[in-house]
């Protein structure tokens, strides 16, 4: 008989938390039941419902996702929690082991890795990159930019316009084109079209 599995999505942007959602929210053998923008309401609704499984985004605007899986982890100890990230490295595989954390996935993951990832933490068995893969989680030429800007170039690699860019992260729509400005001239490129091909490119060599 399948495990009925609840999960719990703790994520700053909501993009990205109805993305998760549209892939397995409705999954057989899942039962979502929501999520929070930020750690601290985060806390309180897994505190109250106490899933099976906690997707946990690494940067969170009041608290980054090891300091709140360690909380967690604290009240519930049972817990699966997985971690999702653009960053990757191997002290932070390292962090997460060492708290007790069970998954860490690039966000970039496929629906499929993500349910198997899921499915194996709540089992209590470990999903991590292997150490000489780590490197490559994140294209190689997006190391050099902030935060903000691999935001930017993850949501221009799937064909957002700076319009739907800005509406979704919430930022205004000259400073998502400085952003795209700013990339275009870090990465030594010409133009925006070429900036969407590069990125395009990169992101389907590591899916």
């Amino acid at each position: 008989m399948q495990a009925n599995i609840t999960l719990y999505h703790i994520e700053d942007h909501q993009l990205f938390v109805e993305g998760i959602f549209s892939l397995i929210g409705k999954e057989a053998g899942i039962t979502w039941l929501g999520s929070a923008n930020n750690a601290t309401d985060g806390l309180k609704e897994v505190i109250r419902l106490q899933p099976d499984v906690v997707l946990l985004d690494y940067f969170l605007p009041d608290m980054n996702g090891l300091e709140t899986a360690q909380k967690i982890l604290n009240l519930l100890p049972h817990t699966a929690i997985l971690i999702l990230s653009m960053e990757s490295s191997r002290d932070l595989i390292r962090k997460c082991t060492k708290l007790g954390i069970l998954g860490f996935l690039p966000k970039t993951t496929d629906k499929q890795s993500l349910l198997d990832a899921i499915h194996s933490i709540y089992r209590k068995e470990p999903v991590f990159p292997e150490i000489q893969e780590i490197s490559k989680e994140i294209p190689t030429g997006l190391n050099m930019l902030s935060k903000r800007e691999k935001e930017i170039a993850f949501l221009i690699a799937r064909g957002f316009t700076s319009a739907q860019i800005s509406e979704k992260l919430f930022l205004s729509l000259l400073t998502v084109n400085t952003h795209r400005r700013n990339l275009i001239h870090k990465l030594k490129l010409t133009n925006t079209a070429q900036l969407s091909a590069w990125i395009s490119k990169l992101m389907e060599e590591e899916l």
